[in-house]
């Protein structure tokens, strides 16, 4: 990766943490709070709840776990990735859709809105999280946390596929037999298989980073980071020192999207995570997004989702 996008992904990364971190209007789950809501685990695997905040692996074609399809917007505190060796499945990352298959990995960096909607039936990889404290290493989780901004999702040879799919098996085996006594060596192995990740995005990415990615990332974390502030697309251009004609045209190119459709997009995921992770009421999240009008707010929200807040935060009831 060149010193220049390695420099300005970096501050994009921790402007991003830092301001996310601080807010109060963001509400981020606690990885025990996300499998209560989320999972149904079998009585035998009760144990795993102890380690699920700091670190949590299972087989996808594991049947004892239930995920409860699709989730809605969520944040998390931990990182996680999930590798497919059969069949695939669906999930978004921020304003990104993606469809997963064999020998292709997702990877998702804490404080990331994230989806998951769909599991073929023949479904089989790993999905992983951990946490920063876990994986320990920062140099290693500072080169995936810069490669997951700017590509989530990455094709794996097949040799590679093999050989992380060996390696979370015995993660995972040793996860379950003894996870209090097999830990240490756990971190291991999943410091091992982040090395790989990295080397294998860095290797099959290379010729994508250029500088209108380089500005896409730096407008989508410009956005994150003021969620609350309502700026204008102009006034977004002229933080990033560059004109709204330019912004737009880089966004339209690099995303297909208007730079005001990626806005609104980003919007409209923190409002449905709001509504889900926090009890505020309706005005309280409109305000902390910058609305000034709650009428407005409402609308803005109807016509990106075609559901009022409340009828949004009434269908996901289930979930509380």
């Amino acid at each position: 990766m060149k010193i220049a996008v390695s420099i300005s992904f970096k501050y994009s990364i921790n402007v991003i943490r830092q301001v996310l971190s601080k807010k109060k209007n963001i509400s981020i789950f606690h990885p025990f709070d996300f499998k209560n809501q989320f999972v149904d685990f079998a009585p035998h695997q009760a144990i795993l709840r102890e380690s699920v905040n700091d670190f949590f692996i299972h087989a996808l074609n594991d049947k004892t776990i239930n995920l409860r399809l699709p989730l809605p917007p969520h944040k998390k505190t931990v990182n996680d990735f999930f590798i497919v060796t059969e069949g695939f499945a669906k999930r978004q990352v921020g304003i990104n859709a993606y469809k997963i298959h064999k020998s292709e990995l997702l990877s998702v960096p804490q404080l990331q809105v994230s989806t998951t909607d769909f599991y073929s039936e023949n479904l089989n990889g790993f999905y992983c999280h951990f946490s920063d404290d876990f994986l320990v290493d920062n140099s290693l989780l500072l080169n995936w946390q810069l490669t997951n901004s700017q590509l989530n999702k990455t094709t794996i040879n097949e040799e590679t596929t093999d050989r992380i799919y060996q390696l979370l098996t015995m993660m995972n085996n040793l996860y379950r037999s003894n996870w209090t006594q097999n830990k240490k060596l756990i971190a291991q192995y999943l410091r091992t298989v982040i090395t790989e990740i990295n080397f294998q995005k860095t290797e099959a990415n290379q010729g994508k980073i250029n500088k209108k990615r380089d500005l896409t990332a730096d407008y989508i974390g410009l956005i994150n980071a003021n969620l609350d502030k309502a700026y204008n697309i102009s006034e977004l251009a002229e933080m990033l020192h560059i004109t709204p004609n330019h912004l737009n045209k880089t966004i339209k190119k690099d995303l297909g999207k208007s730079a005001q459709t990626v806005y609104n997009e980003i919007l409209l995921q923190e409002a449905k995570v709001l509504l889900l992770q926090t009890s505020k009421d309706i005005s309280e999240i409109a305000f902390d997004l910058g609305f000034s009008d709650l009428s407005y707010f409402g609308k803005f929200f109807k016509k990106l989702s075609q559901q009022s807040p409340l009828e949004y935060r009434r269908m996901i009831e289930k979930y509380q």
